[in-house]
C-alpha cells in the first residue's frame, strides 16, 4: 500500500511561528498596560466615564500548602496560633467590563423623545 505523503509546509510553519511572536508581543503589551492601570487604581485615580470601566479584583490567598503541613506535623491548636502570626497575602488584578453602548440621543436632546 502506497501512503499518501503529508507534507507540512514552510508556509503553515511560518504562520504558526509568526502567530505565537505576535501572541508573545501582545501579551507583553496587555501585562504593561494592565500594570499601569493596576497602578493608577491602587492610587484611586478616577475612570473617565464611559463605554468602559475598569475595578480592581480583590484576591485574597495564603500558600497551600502551610496549613496541611502545620495541622500534620503540630496539630490544630498550632495551626489557629499559626494562622493569627501569618496574616493572608492579598493581591489585585484589574478586570476591564465593558458596558452596553449608550444610546445616540443620550444627551443630546431629552425633549425629542418625548412620548404623549
Amino acid at each position: 500500500m502506497d501512503r499518501p505523503q503529508v507534507v507540512i509546509t514552510q508556509h503553515e510553519l511560518a504562520d504558526i511561528s509568526e502567530m505565537e511572536r505576535e501572541v508573545a508581543w501582545r501579551t507583553r503589551k496587555l501585562d504593561e498596560m494592565k500594570s499601569s492601570v493596576k497602578e493608577a487604581l491602587l492610587l484611586h485615580v478616577r475612570v473617565e466615564p464611559g463605554r468602559f470601566d475598569a475595578k480592581l479584583r480583590k484576591i485574597v490567598y495564603r500558600n497551600v500548602p502551610w496549613k496541611s503541613l502545620v495541622v500534620e506535623k503540630l496539630g490544630q491548636p498550632i495551626m489557629e496560633w499559626f494562622k493569627k502570626l501569618h496574616p493572608v497575602r492579598i493581591r489585585f488584578e484589574v478586570d476591564v467590563v465593558e458596558h452596553a453602548v449608550e444610546p445616540l440621543w443620550k444627551g443630546k436632546d431629552d425633549q425629542a423623545i418625548n412620548i404623549s
